[in-house]
């Protein structure tokens, strides 16, 4: 047995230092270690930055809808939720008077509208450097439809949105019928006398074709007529020329082959206000010159058609009188990155993919026109092959006097479809005309500095 032989004060000292040790350690590991201080906010929150608001004008269209339109800018506001877009839908004549008012004033006119008079591309803003600096691809859309709607001078005012163009519309069951071969894509001007002639039935009130909507258009082009020089500067030889005398005695032989019905015959038919396509439609016109918005109503009533280029002349150049609309921006926007953010959207790919898939529209970018839900048939194939050739529009976008000198041949004009002159007055007629015609010229240049 082992026996402590300690004296007992060193054994009591030694216990109360054991117990001071043991209630020391106990203290420390029941406390709690005081909280480290929070430093107070020093960062006041940032607010949310509002979305910029611009303004964009269109007008109500058969291509697309009111409610289309104010859909695709939800869809464009979804994907840019900084930008919003304040749009006014006018009819074209409220749009035309608004824009001439707000540009001759040089305020209130709209971040984003259509420049679609010449007069107003002075302030339409260049899209050049925007361009070049989001190395936009500008090679995109139809070449003739680049060049005129969006180049004016040295400028790009505008990117180019949708297209249309006039073609001569057949009824292959009328054809079917009357055993006549349907008219081809290298047809002529004496092929369409020919061919009209073979469908007039005054009984019931059936005709072959219509008559051009005037002259200097895609016909007249076709012959190679043009109103006066490429210079601008002069008249004779040229209204009076012998394409020019070509175009119209050929309009005179369409008249007499009483195969086109009159203006009384259109009226009387109740189709004045609808022009040749009413009388297509109810498949009294066995050919008639219309447009894209035309084929689908076509469609839409299932006539059996097919569609050519207006008939041209052989061994010359093909033109075509087609169109589409200049989207553009001011040039005093106060937005003008947003303005553009807005407009490469709406007449780019997306915006021009979305009109298409709600409404009737026809796009000006063939990859876009490629996935049409009617691209593989016949019609559609011939159309996209008609907008490649060369355009009426590219003459007139740098000749603006044209409209004031062809006044002077209105006259002419309707002598021939009024049946009161003869086929050897013609060249005449135009002769007498020249003077008239080149005062005119000279007037319009002098207003535009030239």
């Amino acid at each position: 047995m082992f026996i402590n032989k300690q004296p007992f004060h060193q054994l009591w000292l030694r216990a109360i230092t054991v117990s001071v040790m043991f209630a020391i350690l106990l203290t420390a590991c029941n406390s709690t270690p005081p909280a480290t201080p929070t430093p107070a906010p020093t960062d006041t929150p940032v607010p949310a930055k509002e979305p910029v608001i611009i303004s964009w004008w269109s007008v109500a269209s058969e291509d697309y809808s009111d409610e289309t339109q104010q859909a695709l800018v939800k869809e464009f506001e979804a994907k840019h939720p900084n930008i919003k877009v304040d749009l006014s839908i006018l009819s074209e004549d409220e749009f035309d008077k608004a824009m001439s008012t707000a540009l001759e004033a040089g305020q209130g006119a709209p971040d984003v509208a259509f420049y679609w008079n010449s007069n107003w591309y002075p302030q339409a803003l260049d899209l050049s450097e925007l361009i070049r600096r989001d190395n936009f691809d500008i090679t995109m859309y139809i070449p003739g439809f680049w060049q005129t709607r969006a180049l004016w001078q040295d400028k790009i005012i505008g990117l180019p949105l949708g297209v249309g163009a006039n073609f001569v519309m057949y009824n292959k069951s009328m054809f079917d019928k009357a055993g006549v071969l349907y008219p081809t894509e290298s047809w002529t001007t004496e092929d369409w006398l020919k061919t009209v002639k073979q469908f007039h039935d005054p009984k019931r009130q059936q005709w072959g074709g219509d008559l051009p909507r005037g002259p200097y258009r895609a016909i007249w082009f076709n012959y190679g007529a043009r109103s006066y020089s490429e210079d601008s500067k002069t008249v004779a030889g040229y209204l009076n020329g012998a394409e020019s005398v070509a175009a119209y005695t050929w309009l005179w032989d369409l008249v007499e082959t009483d195969s086109t019905p009159t203006l009384k015959e259109m009226a009387d038919s109740g189709n004045m206000n609808t022009g040749p396509v009413g009388l297509f439609l109810q498949q009294k016109l066995a050919m008639a010159t219309l447009n894209q918005s035309h084929m689908i109503a076509a469609t839409n009533a299932k006539i059996d058609f097919g569609i050519v280029p207006e008939p041209q002349v052989e061994n010359n150049p093909r033109y075509v009188n087609a169109w589409s609309l200049t989207a553009s921006i001011w040039g005093k926007t106060a937005h003008p990155d947003e303005a553009w953010t807005f407009l490469k959207w709406w007449a780019g790919p997306e915006g021009q993919l979305f009109l298409m898939e709600h409404g009737n529209f026809f796009p000006s970018i063939p990859r876009i026109l490629s996935q049409y839900k009617d691209s593989d048939k016949e019609y559609a194939i011939a159309f996209s092959k008609i907008l490649q050739l060369y355009q009426v529009a590219e003459w007139q976008n740098t000749h603006p006097c044209g409209s004031a000198v062809l006044r002077e041949a209105k006259p002419l004009w309707d002598k021939i479809l009024n049946r009161q002159i003869k086929r050897e007055e013609i060249q005449g007629d135009l002769d007498a005309i020249v003077p008239s015609a080149q005062k005119v010229l000279d007037e319009c240049r002098a207003k535009l500095g030239g």
